[in-house]
């Protein structure tokens, strides 16, 4: 009887190994190819930044808010930027919980790329000072991972956060660049579960939205300066260049304190300690006889009549 238990013991502590543990599932796109050192091209400047709150189901941990930030170039694309802008302020603005309100992000590309929107076209009135001040420059690529780009399809405008260096056939305008959580969005946003249309199973949608706009930048000088570092980048002097170390080092700081998490509320541990304590009153009331016998055959008594 002793033996058997011991057998179902360790046959427990495999299965809640084993079953407990975190699932590896097959990856669209992950970060770990990536090298935090290689460099590009110089990003223009950043005249405006977009945060987007991200909702989505993950495997591991259920519900996640994932707050990513999106630098926008507009002194290479104005009228871009500004109809991206001012999409995120009408997300920013508009009332949630509202049942009929579709997903933010309809589709994952089998490639990881996540496409987002629709986005309303851009009224004249709406496009702002940069336009006056620069023409849509088309020379930006997918490049890296993180570029967001503005496409076109049968339903309208979209967006895209790409997720690798890839090509597009179609119109894409890149306008932009994931600077935070850039390693998460690999691992995770990009590799929801999905519909054989890569329709996400569960909603992805934005939460909320913060908006910068740097209206004490110099424009004309910053994008100046940015195209001397780039022609400097292109004769080789690639320390001109910008690497993706910066945009994946908060995503590592927020997985290390995750992993943290994650061990210190592991339910592995504490059913473990539940079945050593069975154990231990299994022992106790198996052998009870023996135990307390042996104990109480050494006691002396010191009781003087």
């Amino acid at each position: 009887m002793k033996t058997a238990f011991l057998y179902i013991y360790v046959a427990l502590m495999f299965a809640c190994t084993t079953v407990l543990s975190l699932p590896v599932d097959s990856k669209r796109v992950s970060s770990e190819s990536l090298d935090p050192k290689k460099e590009y091209a110089p990003n223009p400047p950043a005249t405006h930044s977009v945060l987007l709150g991200i909702i989505f189901a993950h495997p591991e941990t259920s519900k996640v808010v994932l707050p990513v930030t999106i630098d926008l170039y507009g002194t290479m694309v104005p009228k871009t930027v500004m109809n991206f802008y001012q999409y995120a302020e009408r997300i920013q603005n508009r009332q949630h919980n509202d049942p009929s309100e579709a997903p933010d992000f309809d589709k994952i590309l089998p490639n990881g790329a996540i496409e987002g929107g629709p986005i309303p076209p851009l009224s004249d009135v709406e496009t702002g000072d940069l336009t006056s001040q620069f023409a849509e420059n088309l020379a930006l690529t997918n490049d890296r991972p993180g570029r967001v780009s503005m496409t076109r399809d049968d339903t309208g405008l979209k967006f895209m956060i790409w997720t690798g260096s890839m090509p597009y056939e179609g119109d894409n305008i890149v306008f932009g660049q994931v600077t935070s959580a850039l390693k998460d969005v690999l691992d995770k946003l990009a590799n929801v579960k999905t519909n054989k249309n890569g329709e996400p199973d569960e909603p992805i949608t934005i939460d909320h939205v913060f908006l910068t706009e740097y209206k004490n930048l110099d424009f004309k000088t910053s994008h100046e300066q940015y195209l001397e570092r780039l022609l400097d980048y292109q004769n080789g002097d690639l320390e001109k260049g910008d690497t993706l170390k910066g945009y994946l080092e908060w995503s590592n700081k927020r997985e290390s304190e995750e992993i943290k998490f994650n061990q210190h509320h592991h339910p592995l541990p504490k059913i473990s300690l539940g079945i050593s304590v069975l154990l231990a009153f299994y022992v106790l009331a198996k052998y009870r006889k023996r135990i307390f016998s042996r104990s109480s055959s050494k006691i002396v008594s010191i009781r003087e009549d």
